[in-house]
């Protein structure tokens, strides 16, 4: 007689489910309800509540000349962590704003490219670039003596800015008073509602900026003031991620390959012979997505007899990563083997370029 092998597919996953929950028909939970209730514990709990070796990777960004920002998308990669190495050659890592931009400073230059006349709408002007995207400013006053606020939106188009007013309910000199005290902030005062006015060049320095469709005119004698922050391009070695989103430093004037450590979200099952990553996580995903099942229908009794089986199966997926742990110290001032920059030469023969 022939035994059949181990199963860890999604079929085991439901069969195992299914008794685990009492739930053995259609009638009382849909293989559609179950696998939806199975990819959503594989593919948003467990990775965010474990994170071990298997789901460990290197991502790759590859810089754009005068390119300084690359979104990550953390749907799919989530836990950056370092070492992060640009060309091969380890650089520094942050995930604190203060101390990255404590060393690159983003230190503005201020310009007066356009004078108003009262008349006038439309503005073509070049100042020196390169200069950081996202980080332009323009103001000045209009024919109504109101502000004009623009703002690049980071890729290369200039916003006119115009903010909601701050409203009061009931209005705050009704006729007649109605007493008490009034509710403000009901319109979102300060809320940007930006209107697409031109373009900007961060490379060339290049400004093409048509107020009339904002409806403004400069005003007549009014000198508006610009800043902007210039910089040298150069090979990067400090890297920011920050709000789903990689800084390079210095801003890259040719392409560079930068690899860090990242962790993946495993890929939902897509079909019932699908394994997981490991084939004995098959079990534990048995165990928790059991456990959201029974919570959903509030039958927190059932949940705590299932917990036993959900912490010995989490308890054997981790023991795995520990045994891969074993004999490797942690770094420190007197085991560690990362370059010292002042004591080696950090770029290699190479230099900098």
């Amino acid at each position: 007689m022939v035994i059949s092998q181990a199963d860890s597919t999604l079929i085991a996953i439901r069969k195992k489910v299914r008794r685990l929950t009492n739930s053995p028909g259609q009638s009382s939970l849909t293989d559609d309800d179950l696998d939806q209730a199975i990819n959503s514990f594989y593919n948003n709990d467990f990775p965010y509540a474990i994170k071990i070796d298997q789901m460990r990777d290197i991502y790759e960004i590859f810089t754009k000349p005068y390119i300084d920002r690359y979104p990550l998308d953390v749907n799919y990669f989530q836990g950056v962590r370092a070492p992060v190495y640009f060309d091969g050659k380890q650089g520094s890592f942050y995930k604190d704003r203060t101390q990255f931009f404590n060393m690159w400073p983003k230190i503005y230059t201020q310009l007066q490219p356009i004078s108003g006349d009262g008349s006038t709408q439309a503005f073509t002007f070049n100042i020196p670039g390169p200069f950081l995207s996202n980080e332009v400013t323009l103001g000045g006053i209009d024919n109504s003596g109101n502000a004009i606020q623009v703002k690049d939106n980071g890729s290369g188009q200039m916003w006119y800015i115009t903010e909601n007013a701050q409203t009061f309910t009931p209005p705050l000199n009704s006729n007649p008073a109605i007493p008490g005290m009034p509710n403000g902030n009901l319109g979102n005062p300060g809320l940007q509602q930006p209107i697409n006015i031109g373009t900007v060049d961060y490379v060339t320095g290049d400004f093409v900026l048509d107020f009339s469709l904002a409806s403004v005119t400069p005003a007549a004698g009014t000198v508006m003031t610009l800043f902007v922050t210039q910089y040298q391009p150069g090979r990067p070695y400090n890297l920011l991620f920050w709000n789903n989103e990689f800084v390079v430093r210095p801003v890259p004037k040719l392409v560079h390959k930068i690899t860090v450590e990242i962790y993946q979200t495993p890929v939902q099952f897509m079909a019932t012979s699908d394994h997981p990553i490991l084939n004995q996580w098959w079990q534990y995903l048995s165990y928790g997505t059991a456990c959201e099942i029974q919570r959903e229908r509030n039958d927190f009794e059932s949940v705590g007899a299932l917990m036993e089986g959900m912490k010995r199966q989490e308890a054997m997926v981790l023991e795995r990563q520990g045994v891969e742990e074993i004999g490797q110290p942690n770094y420190n001032l007197f085991n560690s083997s990362l370059p010292n920059p002042y004591l080696n030469n950090f770029w290699g023969m190479g230099g900098m370029y």
